[in-house]
């Protein structure tokens, strides 16, 4: 991926509940003097032509000019906002879905899952790294929508790999370096902010 993909749209999964940590909301955490909204939000910039922010907090965000959608269907946690994704980005064959509280997440991942979306053209693309499946790390192709929408209405397990089996999953094995799993971190817990981010300022 040479150039910025054109053909799926950068997301930022920023919280259905306002996710908030230490006091604050996660978003505005920050690494090096940069929260780790500003560090996405670069990140997913620099790959996709045109990148779009998930949260039920919109009035928590900075008027920057990054459109700003909240979800369709609430309380029901990740998959809803995949599902708000999805809706917003219909001019898209797919969206590349992250996780706000992901601050080491690295354009080299990144480009490997999209490759293996544009090679494979599965209905979704899951990373997986020591055994672990990271489904906020992921593509998910437009083509499930109708299928998403139909098994939101239908159901009260909202997990997200429960509706893998749904449609074509593929999945893509990382090597569990020491570089890639924290990649791959969240920063949910005050161990995890001591180990990962005051390590890195």
């Amino acid at each position: 991926m040479n150039s910025k993909s054109k053909n799926i749209c950068g997301v930022i999964l920023a919280g259905g509940k306002c996710s908030r940590y230490k006091g604050k909301n996660k978003a505005f955490l920050k690494i090096n003097e940069i929260t780790f909204y500003d560090k996405t939000k670069y990140l997913l910039k620099d790959l996709f032509e045109e990148i779009i922010i998930i949260t039920n907090c919109i009035e928590n965000f900075p008027d920057d000019k990054i459109p700003k959608h909240q979800d369709f269907i609430k309380e029901i946690g990740p998959l809803g906002g995949i599902h708000s994704a999805l809706a917003n980005a219909r001019n898209f064959d797919a969206v590349f879905i992250t996780a706000i509280d992901m601050p080491f997440l690295n354009a080299e991942i990144i480009h490997k899952i999209v490759s293996v979306y544009n090679q494979k053209k599965s209905d979704i693309i899951i990373p997986i790294i020591d055994g672990n499946l990271e489904p906020l790390t992921a593509i998910y192709s437009l083509k499930i929508f109708n299928k998403l929408n139909e098994y939101l209405k239908s159901t009260d397990n909202f997990s997200i790999r429960s509706f893998f089996k749904q449609v074509n999953t593929e999945f893509v094995e990382f090597e569990a370096t020491l570089s890639n799993k924290k990649a791959f971190c969240n920063i949910n817990s005050q161990s995890e902010y001591d180990k990962y981010i005051e390590a890195a300022t």
